[in-house]
């Protein structure tokens, strides 16, 4: 008896030991894949292997050496119910552990992130898929309203955005010349960017002179109907050195679901944004000051410049005054560029992986989902 109770003592202390340094190894990012953004005629599914294969390549690894697989997208943006019963083979899940985030992928890598910290796995694919741009998207994101309050309204996610859009304007008196400036300094950035969507730049008078759409966004302060896939690689510590010699960290996760209801929340402020950016740097151990570039979801050009007030770069109201610093935001062009419903916030999360591994020190990703942007996961990459 006294024998079986020493092996029990014996075993947790090792099992406990074993979890205290897995706890301490940092997860890191050893692959990257990104496929064009635009409108391709492509299955997704088929997207979807070359996000994975290019991440495999670019990490110089094999499919077999992916213990676990993680998907985020969404069912209703690419048209078929369980789709990561395509996907997940696309990315190299056959007989492997696989799991599906049902939101936008930025979350997939959260979970990816979690599942190794765990000690149960090593190295996990993550992929994002996204394939919207002939899906009737404001008919199908109404199944997300609940019945009885919301969806006899017909509210589309972009009629959400334009909410929001106008209670920040009205508050802070943002002008449309400074809207129209986001846009364009986005289309200027996404014109250098190899995968972003929408790569034509505009004037100011182009964007001012573009037909309404939702009041008070016009047709070119909109982002675009996406499709592509974006795939990572994440690994523990000891084996991410083995594999790269400058894996991306992920130094801080953070995120935050405000109440569903509409009219009980403070449209003007992204709040879910600034909660989950509090969890981040937390979990980072710095702050705004400490980060050298931002990819932020800007849905509108309003929801940028409210983006880089809830992150901490500037008070409310005064996110114009970081836009003409020159900080380095949407190097990649953001949303307004390229949105593929599903896998915009994994794209800008890898574009920032990119961008630490050209030289930045330590940058910030955020996104949003849901109506009016009421859930936000924010990611810190450093080296």
């Amino acid at each position: 008896m006294l024998t079986g109770f020493l092996q029990i003592v014996l075993y947790l202390l090792i099992n406990n030991c074993y979890i205290s340094e897995v706890l301490l190894l940092k997860v890191g990012i050893v692959g990257i894949g990104i496929t064009s953004f635009g409108v391709h005629k492509e299955p997704f599914y088929n997207i979807a292997y070359e996000a994975a294969k290019k991440a495999l390549e670019d990490a110089e690894m094999e499919r077999h050496e992916i213990d676990n697989v993680v998907l985020g997208g969404y069912d209703v943006a690419v048209g078929r119910t369980i789709s990561n019963m395509y996907t997940a083979p696309a990315a190299g899940g056959y007989l492997k552990d696989e799991i599906r985030v049902s939101d936008d992928a930025a979350y997939a890598l959260a979970l990816a992130y979690m599942r190794i910290k765990s000690g149960i796995f090593d190295v996990a694919m993550v992929l994002g898929y996204g394939h919207c741009s002939e899906t009737p998207m404001e008919l199908v994101e109404l199944l997300s309203l609940d019945p009885f309050f919301h969806r006899d309204l017909g509210i589309s996610y972009q009629m959400s955005y334009a909410m929001q859009s106008y209670a920040y304007r009205m508050r802070y008196g943002i002008d449309d010349e400074t809207a129209a400036e986001v846009v364009v300094r986005a289309r200027k950035r996404a014109s250098k960017y190899e995968y972003a969507h929408v790569r034509e730049e505009v004037t100011a008078d182009e964007v001012l002179s573009s037909e309404m759409a939702i009041f008070p966004l016009r047709k070119l302060e909109l982002p675009p109907w996406s499709d592509g896939c974006v795939a990572l690689i994440l690994a523990e510590e000891t084996i991410a050195k083995r594999i790269s010699s400058e894996p991306v960290w992920v130094e801080g996760l953070g995120w935050h679901t405000e109440n569903y209801y509409l009219g009980s929340r403070d449209l003007a402020e992204l709040f879910s944004t600034k909660k989950a950016a509090e969890k981040a740097y937390k979990m980072a151990g710095c702050d705004a000051k400490d980060v050298e570039a931002a990819e932020v979801m800007d849905l509108t050009p309003y929801h940028h410049l409210m983006a880089l007030e809830a992150l901490g770069f500037a008070a409310s109201g005064r996110g114009k005054e970081v836009v003409e610093s020159g900080f380095p935001v949407n190097s990649s062009g953001g949303a307004l560029c390229t949105n593929a419903h599903g896998t915009t916030g994994l794209f800008l999360t890898a574009s920032l992986a990119l961008q630490i591994r050209d030289g930045r020190d330590r940058g910030i990703a955020s996104a949003v989902s849901g109506y009016a942007a009421q859930n936000s996961i924010v990611t810190i990459l450093g080296v």
